[in-house]
C-alpha cells in the first residue's frame, strides 16, 4: 500500500524480497545497504529467529527523481525462507507494493523454487493482494555456481508471464542493483497507472499463532495493533491520495496484523501491594555458590570461581570508591550548612 505524506512531499513504497531458504534474499539487502552510493538510508533492523532472520531498512533513491512532484522512499524487507516461518512471511507481505522473488538457480532447487512461488501467491491472496497486479520481479540468483539451470529452463518452470527477469550473483553483487531498479520502476509504473492491487472478495488476514519465541535485535520495541479493513477503490486526487485521506500518513507496521491484549491496569500502591518478610526475601535470592551438581572438572570449576571472585572484588572496589566520594560530598555539604 503506497503511503503518501503531503506534509513532507514524500511517497513511501514497500518492496519485499521473497524466496526459498538460503536463496540469497538477505545477501541482496546487505549488498544494497553496503552500496557506498546509497547515502539517504535508514538504519538496518534485524529481527532474528533461531535459524533465519528478517531484515528491514528504507532509503530514498535520489536518481529515480520524483513522481507527481513528490520524492520516493523505498522500504526494503526480507522474509524467512523456512516453511515453519510462514506466519512471519504473511505479516511482512502485508501492504507490499512489490515483490522480488529470489530463485535459486541450482538444478537441485527447482521444487523449492516452485513451492516458494506458490506460497508467495497464496500469502498475497491472504493479504488481499492480487498476485497478477502486484509488481513482481524474478531474480535468478547464484548464476556464478556450477550445476545451474539455464535461463530458458528456469523460464519454462517459473513461467514469468511477462514479469521482468534478472540474472544475478548476489554474493558478488552482480545483478543486485539491476533487480532493485527493475522492481522500483515496476512499482512506480503501477502507481502512475493507478493500479489497484486489492482483492476485495478475500477475508481479512487472521492473527497467526505467534507462540514461537524469537529474538529481536537492532530495534527497541515493535508496536502490534490490528489494521483496518481495506477500503473500496475510489478516485485518487492530487498526488495519488484518495478522498478523505489525511496529509500525514505514518509508516506502515508490517507486523500490524497481530493484536496483543495487554492486561488492564490495576490502580494500587506499587510500594504496598506485596508485603515480603526479610527472611522470605533472602530465601528467594539464588545462591550462586549453592551445590546443584557434582563437579567433574575441578580445574574448570576453580577457574570459574576465581573469575567470580575477581568480579566480586571489582564490584566491591567500585562501591567503596563511590562510598568514599559520597562521604566526602557529605562532609562538604555539612561544612557549608554549618557556616
Amino acid at each position: 500500500m503506497v503511503l503518501i505524506n503531503k506534509a513532507i512531499n514524500e511517497v513511501t513504497v514497500k518492496l519485499v524480497y521473497y524466496g526459498p531458504g538460503l536463496c540469497g534474499k538477505t545477501t541482496n539487502l546487505e549488498k544494497i545497504y553496503a552500496n557506498p552510493k546509497l547515502d539517504n538510508k535508514g538504519k538496518m533492523i534485524s529481527m532474528s529467529t533461531e535459524t533465519d532472520r528478517t531484515l528491514f531498512f528504507d532509503f530514498m533513491p535520489m536518481e529515480l527523481g520524483t513522481i507527481a512532484g513528490q520524492k520516493v522512499r523505498v522500504q526494503l524487507y526480507t522474509v524467512p525462507g523456512q516453511v515453519f516461518y510462514d506466519a512471519t512471511r504473511k505479516l511482512v507481505l502485508r501492504g507490499a507494493d512489490g515483490v522480488v522473488f529470489v530463485a535459486d538457480s541450482q538444478n537441485t532447487m527447482r521444487e523449492s523454487n516452485l513451492d516458494s512461488l506458490e506460497n508467495l501467491k497464496t500469502n498475497l491472496r491472504l493479504n488481499r493482494l492480487d498476485p497478477e497486479k502486484v509488481a513482481v520481479i524474478l531474480q535468478y540468483n547464484k548464476r556464478d555456481l556450477p550445476n545451474i539451470d539455464s535461463v530458458e529452463t528456469m523460464n519454462e518452470y517459473m513461467k514469468p508471464n511477462g514479469r521482468p527477469v534478472v540474472e544475478a550473483a548476489a554474493k558478488t553483487g552482480t545483478g543486485v542493483t539491476a533487480t532493485l531498479r527493475a522492481a522500483v520502476a515496476k512499482i512506480l509504473e503501477n502507481l502512475k497507472n493507478n493500479v489497484d492491487t486489492t482483492l476485495y472478495d478475500q477475508p481479512e488476514l487472521a492473527a497467526p499463532d505467534m507462540s514461537q519465541r524469537s529474538g529481536v535485535t537492532g530495534a527497541t520495541k515493535l508496536s502490534m495493533s490490528p489494521s483496518p479493513p481495506a477500503p473500496r477503490p475510489a478516485e485518487r486526487g492530487e498526488g495519488g491520495r484518495r478522498p478523505g485521506e489525511g496529509s500525514h500518513v505514518e509508516e506502515e507496521n508490517p507486523f500490524a496484523a497481530v493484536a496483543i491484549a495487554e492486561p488492564e491496569p490495576v490502580e494500587s500502591d506499587p510500594f504496598g501491594a506485596v508485603e515480603v518478610e526479610p527472611e522470605a526475601f533472602a530465601d528467594a535470592i539464588e545462591d550462586p555458590f549453592a551445590e546443584t551438581a557434582v563437579i567433574h572438572d575441578a580445574d574448570a570449576e576453580r577457574a570459574e570461581l576465581e573469575t567470580m571472585l575477581a568480579n566480586a572484588q571489582a564490584i566491591v572496589a567500585s562501591l567503596e570508591t563511590a562510598l568514599e566520594r559520597a562521604r566526602d560530598t557529605e562532609k562538604k555539604l555539612a561544612a557549608k550548612l554549618s557556616k
